[in-house]
């Protein structure tokens, strides 16, 4: 069974709110399936969004049964670059006014704070997994260049067809899925990450029809067969 890795190198910073505490916004290491299928041209967003609710199950309706991305992972530990803001308003005089009276009070904007974002040359590997999608037709159709993060950052594909190996009982699953994309019941060793929109799963013993991807100088990827994007949300 063929499998598209796709690998992204970081073209500058990059970044993402994963975290947001105080005034620090952090960038977890890991980049959400949510983001890749947008990035990649799977899924098509709006222009305008006046409701500002996200609507992934309806934007992926046309690729959720042919394709399975999964979430990228750092190929080695990724190195970052912070920035501290300090952006004040273009007024000459900032007047302090009292909390009941100030007129930017919901207004959710720091006007200064520190910043985490990934920097140039990280490497973040993820898998395309056609379902009912032919493998060439996938990797024709992805492009060279992608946009990502908070400030759409740029990144580099490196793209590559692997042979990968359908195998029956159990395993352990050691690259990450959304935690809604797989109906199966863990038998243990459950690692998972909370993230926003949508959880992860970085490990797990599982019982299942499952793939292993060769990977070079380390062990496997192992991934279950039956996996549909926010498959528990469908």
């Amino acid at each position: 069974m063929n499998v598209v890795e796709v690998v992204l190198e970081t073209q500058g910073k990059v970044g993402f709110a994963s975290r947001e505490v105080g005034r620090t916004v952090d960038s977890a290491e890991y980049i959400l399936n949510t983001a890749l299928h947008y990035a990649l041209g799977f899924a098509q967003g709006r222009y305008v969004d006046t409701l500002h609710r996200p609507k992934y199950v309806e934007d992926t309706a046309d690729v959720a049964d042919d394709v399975y991305i999964t979430p990228a992972e750092p190929v080695e530990s990724p190195s970052y670059w912070t920035t501290i803001y300090n952006a004040r308003g273009n007024r000459y005089a900032t007047i302090n006014y009292a909390a009941a009276n100030d007129p930017d009070q919901d207004i959710n904007i720091p006007r200064f704070g520190r910043e985490r974002a990934f920097s140039h040359g990280n490497e973040f590997r993820c898998y395309v997994i056609p379902k009912d999608a032919d493998a060439s037709e996938v990797v024709s159709d992805l492009p060279a260049y992608v946009r990502l993060g908070k400030k759409r950052g740029k990144a580099k594909l490196h793209v590559r067809t692997i042979n990968g190996r359908r195998k029956n009982g159990e395993f352990t699953l050691n690259h990450p899925i959304g935690a809604y994309d797989y109906e199966g019941k863990p038998l243990g060793s459950v690692i998972s990450k909370n993230m926003r929109p949508t959880p992860l799963l970085l490990q797990a013993e599982y019982e299942d029809e499952h793939l292993e991807i060769p990977r070079d100088e380390e062990k496997p990827a192992k991934l279950p067969v039956a996996l549909t994007f926010l498959a528990k949300k469908r």
